[in-house]
């Protein structure tokens, strides 16, 4: 199943647009298309919601050479059909920064697609091995920022957009994320205790995710990737089915500030909750070592955090992973294919896991881990 924008391609997305970028990319005016692009869907449904993206393959041949070459590329751009999706991102904003992070008047971003060179996208990762790759990326994009931001004393105003300030578009999936963590205090007894300290909590919920967005004073910054989950990133795989290499994709809610954003995606959103429950002092010492290493390699004269700083950003900011935990948890428990993604960013569906044991007791645990930690509180 596909996205319904992705069924139908804006007119403009056509032959001659195609034969003008191979001309471009190729600094060469001679080139003709052999045949005609046929477009396809970018990607499954939900894979992707922030924009809308298609695939195909450019056949072609330049007078220079008279070889026939072919390029199979995906294109990235802006919804254009009416309705909630585009007035949710309709931000050129969004794509300015991904197009800076890509490259430095359409709104759209052409890439080689890599698909049929080995590289996967995949599930939620269930062992430790197949995360190193993963913590390895994130950990040297952040040292890299920070090296840029060094030498560039305009790098940091030009990457203080935050995604915070989407978080009107959202929060029907916000208000229902937490309206059935409130479900959960009032039905079953044994939650009866977080419902106060939960309240509280989302009465300040707009504060608390808008303070994680902008420049921290506690912790060195990075330029964040902001969306980082297992849809935004494409492994090799070898033969015995390991992860041998990521790279991540999809880099238009880039902003600097603290790293604790991305930490958290990386323990909530990519590996199961197994491999969490087991690993995760691990993996966020994995990334620390591959931060503060990186940065010592490449001579950067600053102060380095040191993991007991990481620790302490953490904590000061965990309600961001109690955020993740009542807005994505569910969807961990959903078969995927049943998920209208439009709806569930509106609120707009009757979540069918509250009633499950297994999400139970993992929201039980978390929530009870929460309280312990401070990060919900009576008063």
């Amino acid at each position: 199943m596909y996205n319904q924008d992705e069924l139908e391609a804006p007119g403009w997305l056509n032959n001659e647009f195609f034969r003008d970028v191979m001309r471009e990319s190729n600094n060469d005016p001679t080139i003709e298309l052999i045949k005609p692009c046929v477009l396809r869907p970018g990607t499954n449904k939900g894979d992707h919601y922030a924009s809308v993206m298609f695939r195909t393959t450019v056949t072609y041949r330049s007078q220079r050479s008279n070889e026939k070459k072919s390029v199979n590329i995906i294109m990235k751009t802006k919804s254009e059909a009416d309705g909630f999706k585009k007035e949710l991102l309709d931000d050129d904003r969004l794509f300015a920064i991904e197009i800076e992070m890509y490259s430095k008047p359409r709104t759209i971003l052409i890439l080689e697609d890599i698909s049929d060179q080995g590289w996967v996208m995949g599930d939620l990762i269930n062992n430790l091995d197949d995360m190193k790759p993963i913590v390895k990326d994130i950990a040297m994009f952040h040292a890299a920022s920070v090296m840029l931001e060094s030498a560039d004393s305009t790098f940091a105003e030009r990457h203080a957009y935050s995604m915070s300030d989407k978080f009107t578009g959202f929060e029907g999936m916000i208000m229902k994320g937490f309206g059935d963590l409130m479900h959960l205090t009032k039905r079953y007894p044994e939650f009866a205790h977080f419902g106060k300290p939960l309240q509280k909590f989302q009465d300040n919920l707009r504060e608390l995710y808008v303070s994680s967005y902008i420049q921290s004073k506690t912790i060195q910054n990075v330029l964040i990737h902001g969306d980082f989950h297992g849809k935004n990133m494409l492994h090799q795989v070898d033969a015995e089915g390991r992860h041998t290499d990521t790279i991540l994709l999809d880099y238009q809610i880039c902003c600097w500030t603290t790293p604790a954003v991305d930490v958290f995606y990386l323990l909530d959103m990519i590996p199961t909750q197994e491999v969490k429950d087991k690993h995760r002092s691990e993996l966020i010492y994995m990334y620390y070592q591959q931060y503060s290493d990186l940065l010592k390699r490449l001579g950067y004269v600053g102060k380095i955090p040191s993991l007991l700083d990481l620790q302490i950003e953490l904590l000061r900011h965990s309600g961001l992973e109690l955020f993740h935990y009542a807005i994505f948890s569910p969807i961990h428990y959903m078969n995927q294919n049943d998920i209208d993604v439009e709806a569930w960013v509106k609120g707009n569906f009757d979540n069918p896991v509250l009633n499950n044991p297994e999400f139970k007791k993992l929201m039980y645990t978390e929530l009870t881990r929460f309280l312990h930690q401070g990060t919900l509180q009576f008063s």
